[in-house]
């Protein structure tokens, strides 16, 4: 049955001693809809047995017999555990409970069972055939006939059947057989059981603050744990639950508080392999950036993370390495309400793959703002102050410069580039003129001794055009990308029921980030660069470097799971170059520059064709699908056996199949000579 095997596997627990805990749907919190689904299986398989009478024991048997002797149009008997003053003349029998491991009477009334009735005997668990062979005895007393014994779940190994059918019961039904529940896995019979997706698990975690899974673990950290597998860090995971019990990750896993089932973190966590990176010769990952000596690339983004002293602190606290401040300009700025909204799947909350803002600049005033880049300065020396600056005016450039130098920042950031500005002549309106761009740039080179670095818009054709002009003036550095001017149509992120274009962000932009970069990369005159633009995991970031940028800067990831995420960017990126034998980050930058080439210079002369894995193929059909009606027709689909088939006549290579594959099924041969 398979609503029920796929429940089994979802929602149930295994426990020390060959329990299968299945609390969740059965015999504590029922499913009524699955106990509905459950009695017309059993009405279907007894159908022929011609039962006059359901009997059970209590209590969790009772639901499913209930829903069947509703369907058959049949009492219900339950057998009691305990005599009711009321009741009279009764048969009893002792039984051995497995799961309490206690002895137990079990009674029915005489008047409710009689030598008339061919009784059909409905329960939860067959494991060593205790209860069935009690309701033999109760039915011998009485004289009725068992024409049949169904079980919702049946624990195979032990050997509960055989028991039943030596005492004479000839039609045994199960709906789900287990054959074994070693090292936590629950092998059901006919089903074959995938090891868990640890990233797919992982994602469904609520990444909680204060974690109720680490409270409850007595060794370890199994919140730390996941959260690295959530930012692409599943091997060096395993260094936080190293000291855990078993014990401990059960315990963890029933304080988890998911909004609708526990994340498997004892099946997770249990299926990683060994690290196979010694964490403890892991390189540096310092770097110069603009001739300024980084501890790390990792720098908070001029946005809403990094508004006031504390936040900052705080970031670099948990180790960023440097900050661009939020913009500071000289207009007065009011923001409105609400000014966010995201882009989730269907209707998932929390975790967005866009993310739209209407957030302009620093609402603080200038003088506040130079106070608070001072203070963080001079309080954390070795961090990297970078302030973001707009002006409107030359003057206004010139002097909030000089403000910045004064304060003791370690560099400028022009903001060429913000898509929602109030105020006309400034952002996004200003970065897509070269003239202006490379006038402001040169106005405030003439006029400061620190690093400048030019912040370019996405929201142009040519993003080299005003940088180039930026470079020519003397800018040290441009960053790119802010973001994509954008609209969404949500009506619940209205403000007073009207809309306006404003900024995208999240990891859905990081493409069109990267194709930025790539092109600036690629200028004819060259220049430092710093990533920004859909970063949430270290690899997202070594895109960027490996594309030309010596720094990155996060802003949205940061919003949406907090500045701690930085832990993983440097495990991440550190653990890469260790297994690489990196020694640098420096050796990184740029490597794979020279890997791009124009479309008329790729290879049209081989061809790679898919392979499917049969162990990982499910039978979902979706590449069939896919290849009909948006590929080349060349992927038959086996209905009956559910298998797919290449066609390789027809086969263009193109890997629609392998991109829409849920399950990671379809991989690749070795790339061959195009037949003519």
């Amino acid at each position: 049955m398979k609503a029920l095997i796929n429940r089994i596997l979802q929602d149930g627990r295994c426990l020390d001693g060959g329990i299968l805990k299945v609390d969740r749907f059965i015999n504590h919190q029922m499913d009524p809809y699955l106990m509905k689904q459950v009695a017309v299986e059993f009405m279907d398989r007894f159908a022929e047995a011609h039962p006059t009478k359901i009997l059970t024991v209590e209590a969790s048997g009772i639901a499913p017999a209930v829903m069947l002797g509703y369907n058959m149009e049949l009492p219900v008997v339950f057998a009691k555990k305990k005599k009711p003053s009321t009741m009279g003349g009764f048969y009893s029998t002792t039984i051995r409970s497995f799961t309490k491991q206690n002895e137990y009477t079990l009674i029915i009334s005489k008047e409710y069972l009689t030598a008339e009735d061919r009784v059909l005997f409905i329960d939860d668990f067959l494991a060593y055939g205790n209860a069935g062979v009690g309701v033999l005895d109760l039915c011998r007393q009485a004289g009725a006939e068992v024409v049949g014994m169904g079980f919702i779940i049946e624990k195979e190994f032990q050997g509960g059947r055989k028991v039943l059918e030596e005492a004479g019961v000839k039609h045994i039904e199960s709906l789900a057989i287990i054959e074994s529940l070693n090292d936590n896995h629950i092998k059901i019979k006919g089903v074959k059981v995938r090891r868990v997706n640890v990233y797919e698990e992982a994602n469904r975690c609520l990444l909680c603050q204060d974690a109720p899974c680490t409270k409850a673990a007595k060794h370890g950290d199994p919140a730390r744990a996941i959260r690295a597998i959530r930012f692409d860090n599943h091997k060096p995971a395993l260094r936080w639950i190293e000291k855990c019990t078993d014990a401990d990750l059960e315990r963890a896993e029933q304080a988890c508080i998911h909004y609708n089932w526990p994340i498997r973190i004892k099946e997770m966590l249990r299926s990683i392999n060994k690290d196979d990176v010694d964490y403890s010769n892991y390189p540096g990952l310092g770097i110069t950036f603009c001739g300024i000596r980084c501890e790390n690339p990792f720098f908070l983004a001029s946005s809403a993370v990094c508004t006031n002293y504390d936040m900052v602190a705080r970031a670099f606290d948990a180790g960023w390495a440097g900050v661009f401040y939020k913009t500071i300009c000289m207009q007065e700025i009011r923001e409105v309400s609400p000014r966010f909204d995201a882009m989730h799947s269907n209707a998932t909350h929390g975790d967005f793959y866009g993310f739209r803002n209407m957030e302009q600049l620093s609402e603080n005033p200038v003088e506040m703002d130079f106070d608070i880049l001072r203070r963080l300065k001079q309080n954390y020396p070795s961090k990297i102050v970078v302030a973001s600056i707009m002006g409107q005016v030359e003057s206004e450039w010139v002097e909030l410069a000089k403000m910045a130098e004064d304060a003791g920042c370690d560099a400028i950031e022009l903001n060429f580039s913000c898509p929602q500005m109030k105020h006309k002549g400034m952002g996004s309106d200003v970065g897509q003129s070269p003239e202006l761009v490379k006038e402001f740039t040169a106005c405030v080179k003439r006029s400061v001794h620190i690093p400048v670095i030019a912040k370019m818009t996405p929201n142009i054709t040519h993003i080299t055009e005003p940088a180039m002009a930026c470079v020519e003036a003397g800018a040290d550095a441009v960053s790119a990308i802010n973001t994509i001017k954008s609209v969404t149509m949500d009506s619940s992120f209205e403000v007073s029921d009207c809309r306006t274009m404003s900024g995208y962000s999240g990891r859905a932009v990081r493409p069109i980030a990267l194709r930025h970069v790539l092109e600036l990369a690629q200028m004819p005159a060259k220049t430092e660069l710093s990533g920004i633009g859909g970063i949430e995991t270290w690899r997202d970031a070594l895109e960027f470097i490996l594309l030309g940028c010596s720094n990155v800067q996060v802003c949205t990831a940061v919003m949406q799971y907090g500045y701690r995420i930085i832990d993983d960017l440097i495990l991440g990126l550190q653990r890469y170059m260790a297994k690489r034998g990196v020694t640098k980050l420096q050796q990184l930058v740029g490597e794979e520059l020279p890997n791009f080439v124009k479309p008329d210079n790729l290879d049209r002369d081989t061809i790679i064709y898919p392979k499917f894995d049969k162990e990982l193929c499910v039978g979902c059909g979706r590449c069939q699908m896919s290849c009909s009606d948006g590929g080349h027709q060349a992927i038959v689909f086996d209905a009956e056996t559910r298998t797919p088939r290449l066609v390789g006549s027809k086969c263009v290579g193109c890997h629609l199949c392998r991109v829409v594959c849920p399950t990671g099924a379809i991989g690749v041969t070795r790339r061959v000579p195009r037949k003519s």
